[in-house]
């Protein structure tokens, strides 16, 4: 479960989110819509720890990463229950794709490297690009990135998995991929959130969908 209550956030003197408010659930897809400028990027931001909100909270699985006053708390745990899928991918240029998954895991700690290894493997073949492993970025196709930059998000099994603007430079065919692909993941129990301005596409893949304008929660 995630639960956002009362979030805001300014710039300055600009009001970017005002009392947002909205709750999902494991295995819902929500896709969050809105014209550029509405607060969508800055509202996954907070979701992400990327940004610190004024006030308002951000619980998932009952456990607060925000308190009412802006504070945040739990940040290693808020890290590792939320996942982001970038919209230009941010794979390390310099690093094959098996690197990209595990390079994280390990400079953590978390596993060992032949379990990293494997898992990576694992994903990679459930996104059916196992036999991109040992290519680098540049030589794949966007829609092969997008897989990967989805496999390595969720290298640590987040609770919460968010999309930026996932299919802003892909074509049709590899779209109706991608929704595929979020929608066997959200029925393995992943919260996904997805920023989007392609109203067909949230219509296709969420089973929920919130509008935000001028920072606010306007329809749902």
């Amino acid at each position: 479960m995630l639960k956002i209550t009362n979030l805001n956030k300014n710039f300055g003197s600009n009001a970017v989110l005002k009392n947002v408010s909205f709750e999902a659930c494991s295995g819902d897809i929500l896709a969050i819509r809105g014209e550029s400028g509405a607060g969508k990027t800055t509202l996954l931001r907070c979701i992400c720890n990327l940004e610190s909100a004024d006030s308002g909270s951000i619980i998932i699985d009952e456990i607060e990463m925000m308190d009412r006053v802006g504070n945040k708390k739990n940040s290693d745990l808020h890290q590792d229950k939320v996942g982001l899928v970038f919209q230009s991918y941010n794979l390390f240029p310099h690093k094959n794709i098996l690197d990209n998954l595990t390079l994280s895991v390990l400079c953590q700690k978390i596993m060992s490297k032949a379990d990293a290894t494997a898992k990576a493997m694992r994903f990679l073949e459930k996104l059916k690009i196992a036999d991109k492993a040992t290519m680098y970025p540049h030589q794949l196709s966007g829609g092969q990135k997008q897989r990967v930059a989805i496999a390595r998000a969720i290298m640590l099994n987040p609770k919460v998995l968010c999309f930026d603007e996932p299919t802003s430079a892909l074509d049709a065919k590899t779209t109706e991929e991608i929704i595929d692909i979020i929608r066997t993941l959200s029925s393995e129990g992943i919260c996904i959130l997805i920023i989007t301005h392609d109203n067909d596409f949230a219509n296709k893949v969420a089973t929920k969908i919130i509008h935000l304008e001028e920072g606010r929660i306007v329809a749902s």
